[in-house]
């Protein structure tokens, strides 16, 4: 193989190198869930019971990964202390008026309670 034929191999070489998916994070296969008991903590906790709409804008549901950009929040310090801790990677978060049980490895969301936080 002469030079001309090898420089020329080169930009083949990385561009393919460069066109592979990459490695992505498998879904979230553990089960986890909110617990009877933790949904009537937290259901508890915000006193007022708020009608959930269905159709409300920037509802997630179980499945749903978080979007980039989208802001969570942590639950309230009283809430959280009132919760059995978890596992790494799982948390607790509030998203709009949603709390939502995610792995923070995948952005997984594992399950929902719905338009309870205020």
């Amino acid at each position: 193989m002469d030079r001309r034929t090898f420089i020329g191999f080169i930009p083949a070489i990385a561009l393919f190198g460069c066109a592979s998916k990459g490695q992505e994070k498998a879904a979230d296969q553990s089960g986890m869930r909110f617990s009877d008991a933790e949904r009537k903590i937290i259901m508890a906790y915000y006193p007022r019971p708020v009608k959930v709409d269905a159709n409300a804008k920037g509802r997630v549901n179980i499945g749903d990964k978080l979007m980039s950009g989208v802001r969570p929040n942590k639950l309230p310090t009283s809430l959280d202390a009132q919760l059995p801790t978890l596992p790494a990677p799982y948390t607790r978060l509030t998203l709009g008026a949603d709390v939502i049980l995610v792995n923070r490895d995948t952005h997984d969301i594992l399950d929902v309670i719905p338009q309870v936080a205020f």
